[in-house]
C-alpha cells in the first residue's frame, strides 16, 4: 500500500508539473502571437499612411493640372466670344457664286465659320473628354502605386 501512494505521489508530481509547464508554455505562445499581430498592426498602419500621403499627392497634382485646364478653356471660351478665334469647318457641295466671284477653281469644298455659341458647345465636348482622360489617367496612376507598394514590386509603364 506504501507503494501505491508513492506512486500516485509521483503521478500527481508530474501531472502537477506538466500542467504548469504547459499552461506557461501557452501563455508565451499567446504573448509571443499577440507580439507578431502588433509589429503586423504597425506595418500596416505605415504602409496605410504611405498609401494615403502617396494617394494625396496624386490627387493634389489632379486638382492642379485641373485647375489649369480650365483656366485654359475660359481664356479659349473667351477668345472664342470676342472673335479672337475663330473655327471654321469644311463643308462639301456647291458653293453659290456670287456675281462678282471669278470662275471657280473647280473644287466642291468650302468652309463655312461657326457661331461663336456653337463652337464654343462643340469645344466643350472635347473638353469633357479631355477630364474623363485626365481623371483616367490620375485612377491609373494611383491603382499602379498602391499595387507596386502592396505587391512590393515595380511596373514599368
Amino acid at each position: 500500500m506504501k507503494y501505491l501512494y508513492i506512486i500516485a505521489f509521483l503521478l500527481a508530481s508530474f501531472g502537477g508539473v506538466y500542467g504548469v509547464g504547459h499552461h506557461k508554455g501557452y501563455d508565451e505562445s499567446q504573448t509571443e502571437v499577440a507580439l507578431q499581430i502588433a509589429k503586423a498592426n504597425e506595418q500596416a498602419r505605415a504602409t496605410e499612411q504611405e498609401l494615403n500621403g502617396k494617394i494625396t499627392d496624386l490627387s493634389t497634382q489632379l486638382d492642379k493640372v485641373q485647375n489649369e485646364a480650365q483656366k485654359q478653356i475660359a481664356k479659349r471660351d473667351a477668345d472664342i466670344a470676342t472673335g479672337k478665334l475663330q473655327l471654321f469647318v469644311k463643308t462639301k457641295g456647291t458653293v453659290c457664286p456670287s456675281k462678282d466671284a471669278g470662275p471657280s477653281s473647280g473644287s466642291d469644298t468650302a468652309t463655312a465659320q461657326l457661331d461663336p455659341k456653337t463652337a464654343t458647345d462643340l469645344v466643350s465636348v472635347t473638353d469633357d473628354g479631355d477630364l474623363a482622360i485626365r481623371k483616367l489617367n490620375a485612377c491609373i496612376a494611383t491603382y499602379n502605386q498602391v499595387k507596386e507598394l502592396i505587391n512590393g514590386s515595380s511596373t514599368t509603364r
